[in-house]
């Protein structure tokens, strides 16, 4: 386990099918946190992360996109978490995030994706 902030961890974002998150994958997610997820935390209480990375396989079985922030490219910076607070709303979580400026930023059930691709994308 690698702690990546304060209050993350790299547990936290491991698959869950049990997988590892890379360590090249784990760059995205220390700016992911420091940026946006710390922030979060400060304002509506611990984060719980629902998903962090996806092996193909198991983003394929989760009806993932393809070329999901939560998948490793090569080449490509970024990483994604679909995640819940301990207070507050998930439209509280989504507009606090959209203030911050996080570029990726999209509504689950019960939570909210947020990404660090290079871009902004809403949905």
């Amino acid at each position: 386990m690698t702690q990546l902030t304060r209050h993350f961890h790299s547990d936290e974002f491991r698959c869950r099918d049990g997988t590892p998150a890379p360590q090249p994958w784990l760059t995205g997610v220390r700016s992911l946190c420091l940026g946006y997820l710390e922030p979060l935390r400060v304002e509506f209480g611990p984060v719980t992360i629902l998903s962090g990375f996806r092996t193909v396989t198991h983003n394929e079985q989760v009806g993932g996109a393809p070329a999901s922030y939560h998948l490793r490219r090569r080449g490509r910076f970024g990483a994604a978490a679909d995640l819940k607070c301990a207070r507050g709303a998930p439209q509280d979580w989504y507009e606090l995030l959209d203030e911050l400026g996080v570029p990726g930023l999209g509504r689950t059930d019960g939570g909210v994706h947020a990404d660090n691709r290079r871009g902004r994308a809403r949905w």
